[in-house]
C-alpha cells in the first residue's frame, strides 16, 4: 500500500513538473523575444492606434513586476477636456510643450481600477497641473509650461508620457513658472 502511494505521489509530481515546463515557467533571466511576446499577447485594443475621439495610444509594456504598460497621451485633448475646466483654476494658464527658468517636478497618480487608460490617465495629468497651478500661486505666478518627465527624459510637443498599473496611472511632469 505504501509502495502504491509512493508511486502515485512521484507520477503526480513528474506530471505537475512537466506542466510547469510546458508553461514557459521563467528561470528569472529576460530577455529580448520574452519582451516581444508581451507585446505581441497584449490586447489588440491597447496596441492600436487612437480613434477619433482617444486620447491615449499604447507604447507597448514596461518590463518589471506587474502590470506597467505605458502610454501616450495627448496635453491639448486633455487641457480643452471639460473635465479640466471643472478642476484647473482658469486664473492660472497651464501650458504645454516646452519648459524655461526655474523648474519643479511632479509625480501624480489616479485610482486605475474600473477606469479606461483615457480617463485615468487624464485624471492623473489634471492633478500634476493642479499641483503645479497651487504652486504657481505661492510663487505668485500666473502661468505654468509643462512637459513630460518620465525617467528623467524631456517630452515636449503635444504628448505626455502615462503609466497604468493595475490599481493606479502614473504621470511625471517638469513645469515652469511665468
Amino acid at each position: 500500500m505504501t509502495v502504491h502511494i509512493s508511486r502515485v505521489l512521484l507520477l503526480s509530481a513528474a506530471v505537475a513538473l512537466s506542466a510547469c515546463a510546458s508553461q514557459g515557467g521563467s528561470s528569472g533571466a529576460s530577455s529580448a523575444s520574452d519582451e516581444r511576446e508581451t507585446a505581441r499577447s497584449a490586447p489588440a485594443e491597447r496596441r492600436a492606434a487612437p480613434a477619433d475621439g482617444t486620447i491615449c495610444r499604447s507604447i507597448g509594456s514596461v518590463a518589471g513586476k506587474g502590470k506597467n504598460d505605458a502610454y501616450m497621451c495627448k496635453a491639448s485633448a486633455v487641457l480643452n477636456s471639460a473635465e479640466a475646466r471643472e478642476v484647473l483654476d482658469p486664473s492660472i494658464r497651464v501650458s504645454y510643450g516646452s519648459t524655461s527658468g526655474k523648474t519643479d517636478v511632479s509625480r501624480q497618480s489616479a485610482n486605475a481600477t474600473g477606469k479606461s487608460v483615457d480617463a485615468t490617465c487624464q485624471r492623473a495629468f489634471l492633478n500634476a497641473a493642479k499641483r503645479f497651478q497651487s504652486s504657481a500661486t505661492r510663487y505668485r505666478k500666473n502661468a505654468v509650461r509643462l512637459v513630460s518627465f518620465y525617467d528623467r527624459k524631456t517630452k515636449g510637443g503635444n504628448e505626455y508620457e502615462c503609466h497604468v498599473g493595475t490599481f493606479h496611472s502614473y504621470v511625471v511632469l517638469k513645469g515652469s513658472y511665468h
